[in-house]
């Protein structure tokens, strides 16, 4: 199973939220072009750090963008705010 899938999966699972969350602003950051603090990955438990390693190495690789898709709309749905800034990243593209 990819990384994104797998991610997607702990965030329905709702277990360990925290190990999640870490990753969750990885994967927003990533997506919005953002610096993200890759300290913050050290912090979390080692599984999680192995997921947010192989996530990045799907991620510059261009691997599995359908999974990367769903578990950005899945963050979508929980956090307006992230929703806000898409929206606003859009409008100034266009």
């Amino acid at each position: 199973m990819n990384a994104a899938k797998k991610i997607r999966q702990l965030l329905d699972q709702s277990e360990e939220p925290e190990q999640v969350e870490v990753l969750l602003q990885m994967v927003a950051g990533l997506q919005l072009g953002q610096p993200f603090d890759l300290r913050r990955l050290c912090g979390i438990e080692q599984s999680y750090f192995e997921l947010g390693m192989a996530l990045l190495k799907d991620w510059h690789a261009d691997h599995h963008i359908a999974a990367r898709s769903k578990l950005v709309e899945s963050i979508l749905a929980r956090d307006h705010g992230l929703q806000q800034q898409l929206c606003h990243l859009d409008v100034s593209a266009g």
